[in-house]
């Protein structure tokens, strides 16, 4: 079984909200328009991966 240490979410907030998953030593990133859609995206990965949502906002 995998260690929760290496499973991951964040949201990233800049232009757009993009959504990082990173599971099982894979990465995944999600692109998202509306932020409604990349925090339930977000919060479905966290719980199903047992993690808190991290959220990162982009500086210019």
């Amino acid at each position: 079984m995998e260690s929760p240490e290496q499973h991951a979410v964040k949201i990233i907030r800049d232009k757009k909200w993009t959504v990082r998953v990173t599971a099982y030593g894979n990465t995944l990133t999600v692109p998202f328009e509306a932020e409604g859609h990349a925090r339930s995206y977000a919060d479905g990965q966290a719980f199903r991966l047992g993690v808190e949502v991290a959220e990162r906002k982009k500086s210019a």
